[in-house]
């Protein structure tokens, strides 16, 4: 394996700016690894136990008419909560082979049949790694796979490898960077803890008027309405 084409791997993944720059990236992934298709995953695991999809950046996962409709059929009946894929990469900090997964949890029957199903539809063999960022009302999931053959070793650790280095940059892709002035910092947590406008101003010893305008300018940044939806969206972007 030649370590310059890992390193650049590894600086196009970590500079991604855009999601052009992650097509272009998992693509080259695609052809240093060899292998039918590449795709990264951006999932948050709710407390509630919801998983939602968040984001699918993929380089022929879905070139033919067969996974066109596996991608309709998974979205259409929520395959993510019986992914042993899914499921693997929440308990397993390794990559590992689909083959494995048998051996790494206990599947029940919806499990087994959904293996089936993804197998008829050409996705049999494969491999993929999950890394978890705990943000402080959900999980953040990334997982990067490939299909069309097992890796070896060294193909198990370049594809842990990307992993690591691209799950921050394609979850900014989701999640752009929101930048508050410190004072809109201080009157975000401020209401998070409950304070009404009157008591935030005391505290921050500013008019009750300031206040209103520095949630005003909080609600454009981060593209809200009102309180319940700033202080959400703050904690998902990790300003608070």
């Amino acid at each position: 394996m030649k370590i310059h084409k890992v390193l650049d791997l590894y600086k196009m993944f970590s500079s991604i700016a855009s999601v052009d720059d992650a097509l272009k990236a998992t693509r080259k992934l695609q052809r240093f690894l060899d292998v039918d298709g590449v795709a990264f995953v951006q999932l948050s695991v709710c407390a509630d136990k919801r998983i939602n999809i968040n984001q699918v950046i993929s380089s022929d996962f879905g070139i033919n008419d067969n996974n066109i409709e596996w991608c309709n059929t998974y979205q259409k009946n929520n395959f993510q909560y019986i992914d042993p894929v899914i499921t693997c990469s929440l308990s397993q900090r390794k990559p590992f082979n689909w083959k494995s997964i048998p051996s790494l949890i206990e599947l029940n029957k919806k499990q087994s049949d959904f293996l089936g199903i993804a197998g008829e539809m050409g996705l049999k063999e494969g491999a993929s790694i999950g890394s978890l960022n705990s943000r402080q009302i959900s999980q953040e999931l990334s997982i990067t796979s490939v299909y069309g053959c097992s890796l070896n070793q060294e193909k198990l650790a370049v594809l842990e490898l990307i992993n690591d280095v691209s799950s921050k940059p394609l979850s900014q892709l989701v999640n752009p960077i929101v930048k508050l002035t410190p004072r809109e910092l201080e009157v975000i947590a401020w209401s998070a803890e409950g304070k009404s406008s009157w008591e935030i101003g005391i505290i921050c010893s500013i008019s009750e008027r300031t206040v209103k305008f520095h949630f005003k300018n909080i609600y454009q940044k981060l593209g809200v309405q009102n309180r319940a939806q700033a202080i959400v969206s703050a904690i998902r972007h990790g300003v608070i």
